[in-house]
């Protein structure tokens, strides 16, 4: 059965996806997780937390790291008062990264996200506010149509468990094969919002030959893993 997908070429400047597990070191994840890439179309929407948790619950997503970008290291310190110790906090951002998201869901959902990303009732941003989210040009999002498939060849994010054969490099900057929790759902009990993560395997500048068959989406004929 043939599907509706929604296809984005983001280039942000910079961009920062922050690692949680971390205090004087703030890493960034290589790509943007789940419910980055879902509350930056929610708020395109104008969706409120309760209708983005839905929305994240709804919609599976996939990505491609088309281009890491270059690595930023920004060091500052905070000051509390002359009797307290200062110490050096260190922020890694990525530096004119490039990714291709890939949205599956509800064909309305999809045709509403099509539209909003073009004519956004927030600023988009990719992680945190001063990121933002630049279009590369008027092509930058497409609708197209999916199938489900099963493919061993895959430039995508992969899941945790997921048996890389080999790893075959295309271009001489390279992300090799590492793995990654990072967040894909939160759990809400009042006031309180506690993250739910998954494991990934992320890479760029090739792709992987994996030993078995791996279910996927393929967006006009691109085989992407989606959760």
């Amino acid at each position: 059965m043939k599907l509706l997908g929604l296809v984005v070429d983001a280039r942000p400047i910079q961009a920062h996806f922050r690692i949680p597990h971390s205090s004087l070191l703030l890493e960034t994840y290589p790509f943007p997780p789940k419910t980055t890439a879902i509350g930056m179309i929610a708020g395109c929407m104008g969706f409120r937390e309760r209708d983005f948790l839905q929305l994240v619950r709804g919609v599976k997503y996939g990505v491609i790291i088309e281009d890491p970008g270059e690595r930023i290291e920004e060091v500052s310190a905070i000051y509390k008062n002359p009797y307290s110790p200062s110490y050096p906090i260190t922020r890694v951002s990525l530096y004119k990264p490039r990714f291709r998201m890939f949205f599956l869901g509800e064909d309305e959902i999809i045709e509403r996200a099509y539209e909003a990303i073009q004519d956004p009732v927030y600023v988009p941003y990719m992680g945190e506010s001063e990121s933002l989210f630049y279009p590369p040009g008027k092509d930058f999002v497409e609708i197209v149509s999916v199938e489900e498939g099963e493919e061993t060849t895959l430039r995508s994010v992969l899941p945790g468990d997921a048996k890389i054969k080999e790893f075959k490099p295309l271009r001489k900057r390279i992300q090799v094969p590492r793995m990654y929790e990072a967040p894909v759902d939160f759990i809400v009990k009042g006031k309180s919002r506690r993250a739910v993560y998954g494991r990934f395997i992320a890479y760029s500048g090739g792709f992987v030959e994996l030993e078995e068959p791996l279910k996927v989406m393929l967006f006009d004929g691109e085989p992407v893993f989606v959760f």
